[in-house]
Order: C-alpha cells, then structure tokens, then sequence
C-alpha cells in the first residue's frame, strides 16, 4: 500500500484530500500543528464513512525543521497542502512570505531526503493573476508581478512561496530530481467536513445570513472542495501531470449572480439587489470588509481550465450544486460577524 505525507490535513482542502486518499486506498500520514486536534480529524472521516484504519497523525510544525525528515520516512508521495496562514488572518507581508515559503521548501527537502516519488503542492490563482495590465484573460502560463500595485501581501506570500518550489525543482542534481504538480485553485467552496469551515465558506454564510444589504460588484471564480481534491489525488499516478501547474476553477460568476442561485435554491435571505461602487467605497471608511471589497470591484477575469480538464479529465461539479451543499452545510453553524 503505497502512503502519502499530507500536510494540513485539518484545513478545509486537507480534509476533503485525506478521505480521498483513503477511500482509494493509500495510507496517510496527515500533520498538523496541534495534536489537540486529532480527535477532528478521526470524528470527520468517521462521520464521511472513511475508515480510519490507515491513517496516522502527527504533530508538525510548518515553521520549524524539527520532525520533518522522519515525517516523510517511509511515505511514497508528498501532498503539501497546508498554509501556515490564510488569506484573511494578516495584511503583514513579513508575517506571511517567509512561513509560506520556508513551509513549502521543508515538505520539498523531506521529499528529496526521503526519496519520494512525486509531490503535490497546493498554491492559488493569487499566484497567477495579480498584475499591473488590464488583462482580463489568463492560463497557467501567467505568473502574478510581485511587484505590482495591485498584489496583496496574501497573493505575493503565495507567488513567492510557489516560485520557490520550482526553484528547488530545477536547482536539484539529475540523480535528485522528482515531479512537482502544482494546483492553483480559485475561491474554494463546499461542504465541510468539521467545524472549520474553510475562509472562503464564510462569503456563502455572509450573503445567505440577510446581513448583506446588496451585492458589491465582484467577479469571482468558483471551484468544489471535492473537485480539488481529487484532482490532488487523481495527479499522483498522472504522469502527464508531472512538472505542471494547473488552474482549478469551474466557472466565474458576478456575487449578485451566486446570490440569485442562493434565492432561488431556498435562501431567501440572499441579497436581492446589486450595490453600487460608491457605496462599498464610503462603507470601506467603517468596515473591514467593505475595505477589502474595493480592491476586488471592476471588470471580470476570466482563468482557463483547459489544461486541467485535457490532462486531467478533471470534469467539476456544476457550480450551482456546489453553492446549494456549501450553503446547506452552513445551516447550524454560528453566524460570522460582518466588522
């Protein structure tokens, strides 16, 4: 039975790979950072009707060396899933690059240490498409300008950190070298295995709560947890996939548009009306979120998903059934606050 180091694998992406992985059979060593924690690991997959029987969890630190070579001991592959921080938690660029980029460097040296057939890594579109041009437009051939007006700490904390691993990639002898596959998702949404519910889950609570007044003008893309996660999966014996990055992402959407879906659905509380730009913009001097909303406001991007679906055979879900489980799995859950 071949096994896979995964890190994360109490993240919303994390679980969703581990009872992927273990419904087709692989062993799992899943990390995380607080072993307080492992009992919502074994009580998620237990409550998704996915044996536990090969699954071992282990303390692991993203910002410290210590157990990283024995971690990837004995482990075929390598899913690097885990961020050490999320979109949301910080707009501190020291606080985000360096965890990002030393956390992903230390799940390539386990590999090459430990002599693993292949690793997965984990990235995001904010590695692709943050630039100064008014291109609306992009594929995997695209890479985010960290030096760009527009870029977030966020999306350059994630360009830098992916760069970095094909940096290692190519800077390793010819005896040393692995695959590397890089998955570059979207917004990620879907059902949650636990309480936590994933960052991006909080955009669904927040319009489906009757707390929104309106629809800011946002163009988003959308993709199903359970779709990135087996496009993890499927990448471990796709050898086309080798030393490859792939956007994940279904299909785009304005908020108003996800909104009418939520309505019409059941979710009544979904907002009704879109709101102008002047507004967000006034309501950006009170509220955080209305802050970050000002830099999303304007034309649609669009990314392709061609390559994924040519090589892969990646066939997602329809967005519409991903917004209606997503929203359904919320039901219960305490409301978020909207500062």
């Amino acid at each position: 039975m071949e096994k896979v180091l995964l890190t994360g694998v109490t993240g919303f992406i994390g679980l969703h790979c581990c009872k992927q992985l273990l419904d087709q059979g692989f062993a799992v060593r899943g990390t995380l950072r607080d072993s307080v924690r492992k009992e919502e690991v074994l009580t998620a997959m237990k409550e998704a009707n996915t044996s536990v029987e090969n699954l071992e969890i282990i303390e692991l630190d993203l910002l410290n060396d210590e157990g990283w070579e024995e971690a990837g001991r004995d482990c075929d592959y390598v899913m690097h899933v885990a961020s050490p921080i999320s979109a949301s938690d910080s707009l501190d660029e020291e606080v985000l690059i360096r965890p990002a980029v030393d956390g992903t460097l230390r799940a390539l040296k386990t590999a090459k240490i430990n002599k693993a057939k292949k690793v997965i890594l984990t990235s995001s579109v904010a590695s692709i498409f943050y630039d100064d041009s008014d291109k609306k437009n992009y594929d995997e051939k695209d890479w985010s300008d960290i030096d760009s007006n527009k870029i977030t700490p966020y999306a350059k904390s994630k360009t830098m950190a992916e760069r970095s691993a094909w940096e290692f990639i190519d800077n390793l002898n010819e005896d040393e070298k692995f695959p590397l596959t890089v998955f570059c998702p979207y917004m990620v949404l879907g059902p949650a295995l636990s309480p936590d519910l994933g960052g991006t889950n909080v955009l669904i609570q927040m319009l489906t709560s009757g707390k929104l007044p309106g629809t800011p003008n946002i163009h988003l893309g959308i993709v199903d947890v359970r779709d990135v996660a087996q496009a993890h999966v499927d990448a471990i014996s796709n050898q086309g996939s080798d030393n490859e990055r792939f956007i994940l992402c279904t299909s785009s959407f304005w908020l108003y548009e996800i909104s009418q879906i939520l309505i019409k659905a059941g979710f009544t509380k979904s907002p009704k009306f879109r709101l102008p730009n002047f507004v967000i913009r006034f309501a950006a001097l009170f509220s955080n979120t209305a802050r970050e909303s000002v830099r999303m406001l304007g034309d649609p991007q669009f990314l392709s998903n061609e390559k994924v679906k040519a090589i892969l055979n990646w066939q997602p879900r329809p967005v519409e059934e991903t917004l209606v489980d997503t929203a359904k799995s919320l039901e219960g859950q305490d409301q978020i606050s909207i500062p």
